[in-house]
């Protein structure tokens, strides 16, 4: 990266950032129910100097999935990701429900857990408050090159990880041992590093939350 890059650009880890907005729900002893977590957010993000101009965020953007907007920043390595309005990402919290609307704090704890099984790609930018949209995370991951890869070798990544398919649902993988269930591990959630399927954007749940995990 550039030597002039400012802190915004560089992003902080996920685990500082939901460490920063636990304890600014702790001071003001609301809870942790969403509504709070978007103002501690909010909170974090503007104390932090990381509540970002809109203009800033959604200049290059294109529509990337179910979750985010993204564009690559080549000048930085990095691929840049908003969030869209109304949910911070997705994570499950039953099987019969599905993939469902994240709060603020189950997104950064999401990206914690990615970092620490797959690599330590994904970093905060900050946060801004869209038109259209409300609150919004942008995050920034190092850029992979590549394809992506055949369901074959996402299978192969998962087992060599130590995680077991579970059959009941698609693109789900679970580790007894872990206490972890990696959901929407679809080949396009990977890139194809020197003939190994990487992991960039799939979703690491505890078992012990999802409330009718069918083991």
């Amino acid at each position: 990266m550039r030597e002039d890059e400012t802190k915004r650009d560089r992003g902080v880890d996920p685990s500082a950032a939901a460490t920063d907005i636990r304890a600014l729900l702790a001071a003001v002893g609301e809870g942790e129910g969403v509504i709070a977590q978007c103002r501690a957010l909010d909170q974090w993000a503007k104390q932090s100097g990381r509540f970002l101009e809109p203009t800033s965020v959604l200049t290059e953007a294109r529509i990337g999935g179910l979750e985010h907007r993204v564009w690559s920043d080549e000048s930085c390595g990095v691929v840049r990701k908003v969030t869209y309005g109304g949910s911070f990402g997705r994570t499950v919290r039953s099987v019969l429900r599905g993939l469902v609307p994240a709060t603020p704090l189950e997104y950064l704890d999401r990206w914690r857990r990615h970092n620490e099984l797959f690599g330590n790609i994904t970093r905060i930018s900050g946060a801004a408050a869209l038109a259209e949209d409300g609150l919004v995370f942008v995050t920034e991951q190092d850029a992979l090159y590549g394809d992506f890869p055949p369901a074959e070798a996402v299978e192969d990544f998962m087992r060599a990880m130590g995680f077991i398919a579970e059959p009941q649902l698609a693109f789900t993988w679970y580790d007894p041992a872990r206490d972890l269930a990696v959901f929407d591990a679809r080949p396009g959630n990977f890139i194809l590093v020197e003939d190994t399927a990487v992991p960039f954007d799939v979703i690491p749940v505890p078992l012990s939350e999802v409330s009718d995990w069918p083991r």
